[in-house]
């Protein structure tokens, strides 16, 4: 296992090859935040304080007080960070040759936060790029604007010669919503919800719950030049409606698996039915396995293909959490839901972002190595395979045997090299801090 001393330096080249900050006091700063992550594995100030460095033996209250300076500086903010991540992360995995990229639009519930991502999906995970941070319940009238905001915040930072496909699930469609991601220039696949209305082939306006009832299980219906909303302000793409066979994975074919399944689904019924109190049978029970897409793509296995991959979000969602067993994540739920400043949210997740970043990262690369000898060490953590890139790159940092010092240290200078030959941050970005931190809608 590499020491915080081994680790520091090695970061340290990172965030100056991401133009994180101008000021070296402020590069160090951030330095010894995400080494103190992706050593000790845990978001918590606590937990970072333990690892942070220190040339001297200081008191624990001391460490705890530097930590915290952190969420009071506009370092982590979406409005600084988000272009430095958006050109980080497209020079380290994006091909040269890719004319599209697949984000993922999410939210994830922490207490009395809602949090909202946008991140490039990578090898069964998703690199966040963009967040905006709501309280919930969400103030009313705030949620599309905002996810608005954050959708033209990335676009803001985007740079020429990709173009991004956004997937999102059936909370976020709006008119408001498609008519900024064609104002954008974004391609996306969209899954609408039941009460959606629709204008199908120059018929008339009607709900995508009318469609279902000529559907076929095992088929997709496609509709081109579909229209979502009304008036000047709708919209036209390709409509898809459907509902695929359920195929499982070998591992998840075993009895245990299928009761766990058969509980998750008897809750998720249950939670539907109880969701409105007060009102109404909820016809969600019935609608909710058909998936309706609308979508940029020409045909329905584009479209079904591009839309599976959203789950990466989950994946990644559970590794910020309690990880894959409810232990080994970084604590992100708990961490949040007894915050009681947004701001100091908005920059937990920005660091979030960025260790995530630098472990999968180094996760994917350890997949890929040809080294015997780091083949030799993952070969001891599972007897299944079945690791995450973003648990390879935990395994990574905190092996205990120290065998992937070299080829961590390696392979950490090699990708900050890959960052520094990436094209500059357009113009319109801020390279100096501003006094005070800027809220989503101003930089949007």
């Amino acid at each position: 296992m590499l020491s915080p001393e081994e680790v520091y330096p090695l970061v340290q080249a990172w965030l100056i090859a991401m133009d994180l900050v101008g000021h070296r006091t402020a590069v160090a700063a951030v330095a010894h935040l995400v080494t103190a992550l992706v050593l000790g594995q845990s978001l918590w100030t606590a937990s970072l304080m333990r690892v942070v460095g220190s040339r001297l033996p200081v008191p624990a209250r001391q460490r705890y007080r530097r930590v915290a300076r952190a969420w009071t500086r506009p370092w982590l903010t979406p409005g600084w960070l988000t272009p430095r991540l958006v050109r980080a992360a497209l020079a380290l995995v994006t091909p040269k040759a890719a004319a599209e990229v697949l984000l993922v639009l999410d939210s994830v519930r922490c207490g009395r936060w809602e949090i909202f991502t946008v991140g490039i999906v990578w090898h069964g995970r998703v690199l966040v790029v963009g967040w905006a941070v709501l309280p919930y319940p969400w103030p009313k009238g705030q949620f599309t604007p905002t996810v608005c905001a954050l959708l033209r915040q990335v676009a803001a930072a985007w740079p020429g010669g990709t173009r991004p496909h956004l997937v999102a699930d059936r909370g976020f469609p709006s008119g408001p919503f498609f008519q900024t991601l064609r104002a954008l220039g974004w391609g996306w696949t969209i899954r609408l919800r039941a009460r959606d209305h629709v204008r199908c082939a120059a018929g008339e306006l009607r709900p995508v719950r009318e469609l279902l009832a000529g559907a076929t299980v095992g088929h997709w219906r496609v509709w081109e030049q579909a229209q979502f909303g009304g008036g000047k302000g709708a919209v036209t793409a390709t409509l898809v409606v459907g509902r695929g066979l359920l195929v499982l994975p070998r591992h998840q074919r075993g009895p245990g698996s299928l009761a766990a399944r058969a509980r998750q689904r008897q809750a998720r019924d249950t939670h539907l039915r109880d969701k409105h109190p007060g009102q109404g049978p909820d016809a969600s029970v019935e609608t909710d396995a058909w998936v309706v897409l609308f979508t940029t793509h020409a045909t329905w296995q584009s479209a079904v293909t591009t839309y599976r991959q959203r789950w990466a979000t989950e994946g990644s969602y559970r590794d910020a959490q309690g990880g894959w067993d409810g232990q080994h994540g970084w604590g992100l739920e708990r961490l949040v839901a007894g915050l009681s400043e947004q701001g100091r949210v908005e920059r937990v997740v920005g660091l979030w972002a960025l260790g995530a970043l630098l472990q999968t990262w180094i996760g994917v690369q350890l997949r890929q190595t040809a080294d015997p000898t780091a083949h030799a060490i993952t070969a001891q953590w599972t007897t299944t395979g079945r690791l995450s890139v973003w648990a390879h790159g935990r395994f990574a940092f905190t092996d205990p045997s120290g065998a992937l010092r070299p080829w961590l240290t390696t392979t950490l200078r090699a990708g900050a090299d890959q960052i520094a030959t990436a094209p500059p941050l357009p113009t319109t970005v801020p390279l100096r801090f501003p006094r005070r931190a800027t809220p989503l809608q101003a930089v949007a």
